[in-house]
């Protein structure tokens, strides 16, 4: 069932739908009206749409028009996959490559390349699926298209986090969400951009949502469903509020991801089965988190019924197997039950072979890349084979830095070994002056007792994680002003806003990565953002400042600790 949770948002992603329109209008329509039409009628209607498809195809075909033919193929397949009719586009997947290489055209070929691994994707086969994808990455980046170099580094990563490599996922996916930040002028390439942005926050949360951070998972598919008001495409929601369903479930809140489910099932209709077989798990979930438990047979049973499991797909069934196997044993249909059960754990064999494979793929594309940098240092070596003199300047070099870096390393030794026996860092005020500190007594005792008690209630809800956390913003919420609220804290913690801030994000990331080794394997970027900061810069000058150490250093001492 894991490739299924996202087939619907990757046609979502790359589509404008309108309103249908009939078949009896299609002759005399210029190609770019066919291309509309057909993008149109698929909302309504499927098999329409693959005819209108067809029908741009055959008059592409009569016009001996290789370029608009490649796009009719191109349509053709993508709503095959959709309807997973795999085994109906093998002459067009060959003629699809045949074009592409006779117009020597790298955008073609890398959109090929896309169809192909979209194609493998859906039907499990990742092996090959990484093959074409990581060809389109070459090629996306060798032509400067970032839409696609976005859309690429998004499904790795969702591969990744499946096989249980959700520091690489993150990494990939993150790397997306950077791209798809620089605003575009053209309006129309401005809307493809947030389409990707909001693609690759959905790509995130479904990471998190694998490892169980619900609060992670949450704030990535709000981002992403605030962004997609922007450009209000209910298709897109339609996955949105799916993924928001299942943070719901993960905070047992049922009663919310019945709304989010309900709510995804009645947009951007039809539903295809991937779609009703992935909602059916998910009310599922919330039926057996109520204890109705024959609620739960019947629609997990139905989700599967309309599926159609296919032999190939097994190795992706053991979430709905399990849940199977859970509600038939608490409805003691112990026969049933135990039926599932065995299907899980065959179902769980079967994806193994498919991690391992995918495993060995990346590790293969990792040692290529090894290969090609052992290879530009070996032509770097021979290039600068005569000037080998310099090489004993680089020792004694090497030497002074070596001895500063030693008495360097000492000294964080020390500062790590007093971090980490505190339960809370030591605050580092930034001065504050007599003045200052005697302005708090213009605040009434009253009015900074609200205040007081204000802050200490945002920190309880760690709104400090927030990168909108400012003094406006604190204000607003403790419904003061900006400078009473200074005055108070000035007068109180002996610090100002910013140093009092950063003292409280400092020190949960100082405890939260002492205390949670999964979250030790985020990246510096991911961390800081996790603790409300934008950049990685900001975040290493802070914990620098207020620990005496580089959070990589602190990070690597604890995981030697383990």
């Amino acid at each position: 069932m894991k490739i299924r949770v996202l087939l619907a948002f990757l046609f979502c992603l790359f589509s404008y739908f309108g309103q249908a329109q009939t078949l009896d209008t299609l002759a005399g329509k210029s190609y770019r009206e066919l291309s509309s039409i057909a993008k149109e009628t698929f909302k309504s209607d499927f098999n329409k749409a693959e005819k209108v498809a067809q029908y741009y195809l055959k008059k592409a075909k009569k016009e001996n028009n290789l370029r608009e033919e490649f796009i009719g193929l191109n349509f053709l397949i993508n709503y095959r996959i959709y309807q997973r009719k795999f085994d109906e586009f093998v002459y067009e997947k060959e003629r699809l490559l045949s074009i592409s290489e006779s117009l020597d055209n790298k955008s073609e070929l890398m959109f090929t390349y896309y169809s192909f691994g979209n194609s493998y994707f859906f039907q499990g086969v990742w092996k090959e699926s990484i093959d074409a994808y990581t060809k389109v990455l070459d090629l996306s980046k060798e032509i400067g298209n970032k839409g696609m170099e976005m859309a690429v580094l998004s499904q790795l990563g969702y591969i990744k986090s499946t096989i249980g490599d959700y520091n690489g996922a993150i990494g990939n996916q993150k790397q997306a969400l950077i791209l798809s930040a620089d605003e575009e002028k053209d309006s129309i390439k401005n809307q493809a951009r947030l389409r990707s942005r909001i693609a690759a926050l959905y790509y995130v949360s479904l990471t998190y949502l694998k490892t169980k951070q619900k609060d992670s998972a949450k704030h990535y598919i709000d981002r992403a469903l605030l962004l997609n008001k922007k450009i209000k495409d209910t298709c897109l929601d339609k996955s949105l509020y799916r993924t928001l369903g299942f943070v719901n479930v993960l905070s047992n809140d049922f009663k919310k991801a019945l709304v989010s489910f309900d709510t995804s099932k009645n947009i951007c209709l039809p539903l295809n089965k991937g779609e009703e077989l992935v909602l059916s798990a998910g009310y599922g979930k919330v039926y057996i988190g109520q204890k109705k438990y024959a609620e739960a047979v019947e629609i997990l049973e139905k989700g599967l019924k309309n599926y159609g499991v296919k032999p190939e797909e097994e190795g992706f069934m053991e979430e709905h197997y399990k849940l199977l196997a859970k509600a038939y044993k608490y409805s003691d249909s112990i026969e049933k039950s135990n039926f599932y059960f065995e299907k899980y754990i065959h179902t769980t064999d079967e994806f193994k072979k498919i991690q391992d494979d995918v495993i060995s793929k990346f590790k293969e594309e990792e040692l290529k890349d090894f290969e090609a940098e052992l290879e530009a240092i070996n032509y770097k070596k021979n290039s600068f084979k005569y000037i080998t003199w310099i090489a004993t300047g680089l020792v004694i070099l090497l030497l002074i830095i070596l001895y500063q870096f030693y008495k360097k390393k000492k000294g964080n030794s020390k500062h790590f070994e007093t971090l980490v026996g505190k339960t809370s860092i030591d605050d580092k005020n930034e001065e504050v002056t007599s003045s200052e500190e005697e302005s708090g007594k213009d605040v009434a005792e009253d009015i900074r007792a609200q205040i007081l008690q204000g802050l200490k209630k945002l920190e309880a809800k760690e709104y400090f994680l927030q990168q909108e956390c400012n003094s406006y913003n604190v204000a607003k919420k403790i419904k003061t002003n900006t400078s009473y609220l200074s005055k108070v804290i000035n007068s109180h913690y002996q610090k100002n806003f910013n140093t009092y801030i950063n003292d409280l994000r400092i020190n949960y990331a100082v405890l939260r990565l002492k205390n949670n080794k999964q979250f030790r394997q985020y990246s510096i970027q991911s961390i800081a953002e996790e603790v409300g900061y934008k950049s990685a810069d900001s975040f290493t000058r802070y914990f620098k400042k207020h620990t005496g150490l580089n959070p990589s250093f602190y990070i690597k001492k604890l995981n030697d600790q383990s």
